[in-house]
């Protein structure tokens, strides 16, 4: 029987192809943010319409995390195969986005997309924790900036192509994107599988959905929850809102629009492997204390200042830590993690990234509605992340069996 070569069985080739796959998935969820000041021009959507879509997504790509995570506990021998699913899935639902004229059967084909990208998470992190429990922090980094890229690139270069050669048409986009992820989805398939490493042995213990809940009785994971929840309350609230305040209120078009949600994530791509790599070291809370503390801080200046250099410098601030704090945070997840729990404890961070980014957009659109300024979601989502930085000094980052 022919053994599949060094290279596929590496262990830089099985970090890098769920890294890499994982930021190719994030770049085609990503472009919706560049698809979506176009959409509200062309139905005429309105701030409250804009929050209903917004929560509706977050839902579809959220939610389902808690699930699959209690799966994916039980199917331990099909990761492998569960990643490349979720990524040709996504992007076929992104592409059927693009093929209605109707307003809701977009929403919904998008949302779908998120549902699918969903199944990536909780497997591909325990993946990593698995096969590297004394490089947890770093291996889970680069896969966190894998995604961070597919998030910067993406409306980056989207914003690029519609300006520069599709003049805008955001559905002939969807379609001929759609092509090339038909043979990423194979070339996932076939390193994954030939990257695939016999699991270490874990206890036998029969998983039940109500364990992923029993988890919150550990200070460590309300901890964390929280953590997450306000990350995303503030990344998700803007990813949602601030493309139409950058296109409405500042002018700016799908090019301008693409650079600025790209600062979100761009520079968090690059610290998230060094910030996982002195976690590693020095532990969990100083990163994650300081990672609270930039955000909110950077949302507050942009809250007062509002556009120009300000707000390109702060964003690109913030973005380095809204991305890449989640590595950190999930990688203490995996260290408290009990044995045969690994999927459901991604699944219990996931979807405390969900609340906080359902009741986010939910919240940012009500503040929207009663100043009428879209400007007023950055005092918000630094009110809400500033705190964070005073709790984790004194959080317990650890379960006590």
């Amino acid at each position: 029987m022919n053994q599949p070569s060094s290279f596929r069985t590496s262990g830089a080739t099985y970090i890098a192809t769920i890294a890499i796959g994982h930021g190719l998935k994030h770049w085609y969820i990503a472009a919706f943010a560049v698809f979506l000041p176009l959409i509200v021009e062309e139905y005429e959507i309105t701030a409250a319409g804009l929050t209903v879509i917004g929560l509706i997504r977050q839902f579809a790509g959220g939610f389902p995390n808690f699930f699959v995570g209690y799966a994916s506990d039980r199917l331990r021998n099909y990761w492998h195969l569960m990643l490349p699913a979720s990524f040709f899935f996504a992007a076929l639902f992104m592409m059927l986005s693009g093929r209605t004229p109707w307003l809701w059967p977009i929403v919904a084909f998008a949302s779908l997309g998120g549902v699918a990208a969903s199944f990536w998470h909780p497997p591909a992190i325990s993946m990593l924790s698995t096969r590297f429990p004394r490089r947890r922090g770093m291996a889970i980094a680069f896969h966190g900036s894998g995604s961070g890229a597919g998030e910067a690139l993406g409306p980056l270069v989207v914003g690029f192509i519609l300006v520069t050669w599709l003049a805008d048409d955001w559905r002939f986009y969807t379609l001929i994107s759609f092509m090339p992820a038909i043979l990423i989805t194979g070339i996932i398939y076939w390193l994954l599988v030939g990257a695939k490493a016999p699991e270490p042995e874990v206890p036998t213990r029969s998983t039940k959905l109500i364990d992923t809940v029993g988890l919150l009785k550990y200070p460590v994971y309300t901890s964390l929850a929280y953590a997450n929840f306000t990350r995303s309350f503030s990344h998700f609230g803007l990813l949602n809102f601030m493309p139409v305040y950058l296109a409405q209120d500042l002018g700016m078009d799908s090019f301008g629009v693409g650079f600025h949600v790209s600062l979100l994530t761009l520079l968090g791509v690059g610290l998230g492997p060094l910030l996982g790599y002195f976690s590693d070291r020095i532990g969990r809370r100083i990163p994650i204390v300081a990672a609270m503390g930039v955000i909110g801080i950077s949302m507050l200046v942009i809250g007062m200042t509002g556009d120009g250099i300000a707000l390109t410098l702060s964003l690109a601030l913030a973005g380095l830590f809204l991305w890449s704090s989640q590595d950190v945070i999930n990688a203490t997840a995996m260290d408290a993690a009990p044995e045969g729990l690994q999927g459901s404890t991604v699944g219990l961070m996931f979807l405390s990234s969900l609340l906080g980014a359902a009741i986010g957009v939910v919240i940012m659109g009500f503040v929207v509605e009663i100043t009428d300024s879209l400007k007023s979601i950055f005092w918000l989502a630094g009110a809400i992340a500033t705190p964070g930085m005073l709790i984790f000094l004194f959080a317990p980052l650890r379960r006590n069996s």
